[in-house]
């Protein structure tokens, strides 16, 4: 395969001043006083190399390094070490309506951002109507750009960027910007570069657009490349050393507010349909999630519950043994429950769960440990998108 881009040992490093002098009189009054500065490396020794038709996702907790490298490639840094190699046209999606100039009318901002992105007079005017279209400002054309909302800037700086015609597109938190309408249209885009063969860098923070439009992945770590693979490889390091953080971090002790409870729960695990341990599935397979308990005290009708949110906080489902009609009438002794989930209809990505338990009335709790759980899912094919997978039948008349 044909090499595009290739970084060799890449470093950038910023000089950060510990005092701010924004006006003249602190320049003034500050120019007897030396200036001291902290040097922040922001990517050390960063080697990598993408072949024509790429796409690669790029992970990482904020401030390791991932717009910076990507501004790098765009040309808008220059590295203090290292040597990049480019063998083609670059389109920077970094900061989509960053280039907007609020005076002006979106007719005039498509123009104006078009010409700086390279495409002509004529490919402007060809393109135009399909610009507009695509960000559905038909009937917003003459308003200023101040007076668009955020996420009407979003969907025309996007359709405007989209039109270059690049051989490599960098996209930093495309995702994040924009309703669901919007992001399906930016997932469509990007099924059409993947069958030009077209490379994307692609950073999110949604590790699920990782895994559903890259083959590769990059994790960094105080930026620095902590680990490089294939997608789904990747992202399960990068969730399993978040878990490992969020558990040095977080005190296991019961909750204060939980302290004097008669329900305490104190473990869940993961089973499969075999009854094997385990905290990674695939769609379509069982997950037993089993909740150890121990009390104080007996309880009469005690309401056991969970919670799943998609790792980017989507909320997916929340049943308890009141709603799912499975009454406990009273728990004695220290036991466990079982909430069997069968058959699972999670898509691919990285679960949290939340377990609770609550008197009959769901309103006292006894105890509630909030996202401290998770689970992974794989799909079980390719070109699933979406949250669940429906027990769809399809009946044809014709």
């Amino acid at each position: 395969m044909e090499k595009i881009l290739t970084l060799s040992n890449v470093s950038k490093t910023f000089i950060l001043p510990h005092e701010k002098r924004d006006t003249l009189k602190e320049s003034f009054l500050g120019l007897l006083k030396k200036r001291t500065y902290e040097r922040f490396k922001a990517l050390e020794n960063i080697s990598l190399s993408l072949q024509k038709g790429d796409f690669i996702g790029i992970v990482g907790k904020n401030g390791s390094g991932k717009s910076t490298l990507l501004k790098i490639i765009a040309g808008i840094y220059q590295p203090d070490t290292g040597k990049m190699n480019i063998d083609g046209t670059i389109a920077p999606f970094l900061e989509l309506g960053i280039g907007f100039q609020p005076e002006l009318t979106a007719r005039e901002n498509i123009r104006l951002n078009a010409t700086l992105l390279g495409l002509s007079k004529k490919e402007i005017a060809q393109k135009f109507d399909a610009i507009v279209r695509f960000a559905e400002v038909e009937k917003f054309l003459d308003l200023k750009m101040k007076n668009y909302s955020s996420g009407m800037q979003a969907r025309l700086a996007f359709a405007i960027a989209k039109e270059a015609d690049s051989d490599i597109y960098l996209c930093d938190e495309v995702f994040a910007v924009g309703d669901e309408a919007f992001q399906q249209k930016c997932i469509e885009v990007f099924e059409q570069w993947k069958k030009q063969g077209k490379t994307l860098i692609l950073v999110s923070h949604n590790p699920g657009f990782i895994t559903q439009f890259c083959s590769k992945a990059i994790l960094l770590e105080k930026g620095k490349i902590a680990t490089s693979g294939d997608a789904e490889t990747v992202i399960d390091e990068y969730h399993r050393r978040i878990h490992l953080e969020s558990e040095q971090n977080s005190p296991q002790e019961t909750h204060p507010d939980f302290i004097d409870s008669d329900i305490h729960i104190t473990d869940v695990r993961f089973f499969n349909h075999n009854g094997a341990e385990t905290d990674s599935f695939k769609t379509g397979d069982s997950i037993t999630a089993r909740i150890f308990y121990k009390i104080k005290n007996p309880v009469k009708k005690p309401v056991f519950g969970i919670a799943i949110h998609r790792d980017d906080g989507v909320h997916i489902s929340g049943p308890n043994t009141k709603t799912s009609e499975y009454p406990i009438e009273e728990v004695k002794r220290d036991g466990y429950l079982d909430c069997i989930i069968n058959p699972n209809t999670l898509l691919g990505g990285r679960y949290e769960l939340t377990v609770s338990c609550f008197d009959y009335s769901c309103t006292r709790p006894y105890d509630y440990h909030d996202k401290k759980y998770t689970f992974s899912v794989e799909r079980n094919r390719e070109n699933q998108f979406g949250l669940i997978e429906l027990p769809v039948t399809w009946r044809h008349y014709g």
